[in-house]
């Protein structure tokens, strides 16, 4: 949750576009709602992005890795939905349209969503997504992750506890402190119900040791890729781990083509799937 604004999920969402609108099918970002939340002027240059910017673009490994972190987690959504979880918590949301796109499928189940970013940034997203319409599923809440506490979101879990839930955290771990995302994990397995679930994604140990560390996070929330290590880590705070992937394996598994392609794969984060145990 980096800074108190919508700057850098900002360019997340103009990079989801652009990949929406400028690339092939089996590189294409199925996010096309995000166009709703990027200002006219701004959506028109991402269209008419030149070819020479776009190649740019292309060339950061991140670039397609977006494409893939979007619809794993798109798959993460909807398997919660068949799930028939009782509410969704996006934690770090940014301009996260997940809660408008599936909101026919949400709404059928009577599945709650509760949106939670930073104080500046989360009123932001309040107001853009008043514009698009009602979404009385849809509660926002002020969450900083590098807090001591969170007795807001601690209470809105005790009056929730009517079910499973899941909870999603995308892009955030890495400008969190090693200790409050701790602290937070242990909050999420002691309140959710059995069976619930967490998903997030991390910065590997050793790369980009600095990034994230900004304000008030000096010391950020960092993993190894050993599927033990992190198995044992995560049991302490009472959760089993369901699925491990590195971000790499990710684009090559839902990217038809992109080795072929000669893409460079991005090698920096590694991603996860946890159950709360019994």
């Amino acid at each position: 949750m980096a800074g108190t604004g919508f700057s850098n999920s900002m360019v997340v969402a103009e990079l989801r576009y652009i990949q929406s609108v400028r690339e092939a099918r089996e590189f294409k970002n199925p996010d096309t709602w995000v166009r709703r939340f990027i200002p006219t002027f701004r959506r028109w240059q991402c269209a008419l992005l030149s070819s020479r910017k776009l190649a740019d673009l292309r060339s950061d490994p991140f670039y397609y890795y977006l494409v893939a972190r979007t619809e794993y987690y798109d798959r993460l959504f909807l398997n919660a939905i068949e799930d028939n979880v009782r509410f969704i918590i996006n934690v770090g949301c940014g301009t996260d349209t997940r809660p408008y796109r599936f909101n026919d499928a949400l709404e059928k189940k009577g599945i709650k969503v509760l949106e939670c970013d930073q104080p500046v940034a989360i009123a932001q997203k309040e107001e853009m997504s008043r514009r698009q319409g009602v979404f009385d599923h849809v509660a926002y809440m002020s969450v900083n992750l590098n807090d001591a506490a969170w007795p807001e979101l601690e209470s809105w879990l005790s009056r929730n506890r009517t079910g499973k839930g899941f909870v999603f955290m995308e892009g955030v771990s890495p400008y969190v402190n090693t200790d409050t995302f701790d602290r937070f994990l242990s909050l999420l397995a002691k309140e959710l119900l059995p069976g619930s679930r967490v998903a997030y994604d991390f910065k590997l140990n050793g790369v980009k040791d600095d990034f994230g560390r900004t304000g008030r996070t000096q010391h950020p929330f960092r993993l190894p890729a050993a599927r033990e290590t992190i198995s044992d880590y995560h049991k302490k705070f009472g959760y089993r781990l369901e699925h491990m992937e590195l971000g790499s394996e990710l684009s090559v598994r839902l990217l038809a083509g992109i080795k072929q392609m000669g893409a460079a794969l991005f090698e920096e984060d590694a991603l996860l799937q946890l159950e709360v145990m019994d």
